[in-house]
Formats: C-alpha cells, sequence, structure tokens
C-alpha cells in the first residue's frame, strides 16, 4: 500500500494585508504564526498601512494563517483587510522559511 497516498499539493500565493498595524509587532506576530503552521516565504512592509508578502504551503494551511490573522484580537479592529491573489500549485518551495524582508 505504500506509495498510494498522494501527499497535499503546496500552494503558493501573494497576500496583501491592510490596516493601522505597528509594524515590528505585527511582523513578529506573522512571523510567529507561519512558522507554528509550517508555512514559508515572506512579509514585508510597504507602507505605513500595508504589509505584502509570499505564502508556500499546503491549502488549508494557507487558510489557516488567514484566518489566525484576522482573528487576532489585539489586530481585528487594526485590520482593514487581508486579500490573496495569485493562488497557484507548485512544484516545490522556493523559500526554506518564512521571514521578514526590509523594505528596500
Amino acid at each position: 500500500m505504500a506509495g498510494s497516498e498522494q501527499s497535499p499539493k503546496i500552494m503558493a500565493c501573494d497576500f496583501e494585508i491592510n490596516g493601522n498595524l505597528q509594524k515590528e509587532a505585527f511582523e513578529l506576530f506573522a512571523l510567529a504564526q507561519a512558522k507554528l503552521l509550517g508555512l514559508r516565504g515572506y512579509i514585508m512592509q510597504v507602507t505605513e498601512e500595508k504589509f505584502k508578502g509570499q505564502l508556500q504551503g499546503e491549502g488549508k494551511v494557507i487558510e489557516a494563517f488567514e484566518n489566525l490573522i484576522k482573528s487576532a484580537a489585539e489586530y481585528v479592529a487594526a485590520i482593514k483587510e487581508f486579500i490573496i491573489k495569485n493562488l497557484k500549485i507548485i512544484e516545490e518551495y522556493t523559500y526554506e522559511v518564512f521571514e521578514i524582508k526590509k523594505k528596500a
């Protein structure tokens, strides 16, 4: 029976979070949640009220990350929207871990 089980597909997506969020605290929170879930990718603050990034992992795990971010008590009022774009299946991970990227 070995090999008959198909492993879950790896998904990748871009995400955007808009809101009035404290940069360091929010980035560290997102980093901790992503690592707990086993997601890979990055988050980066692009403007005062916007974070962007990429997630790589199983579809249900990406969904869990979105739900965790939206339901975190200290951020519920601050988050205006969480947008997932370009969701697609990928063959393999392109990120080793989930990280915080600095603006260039």
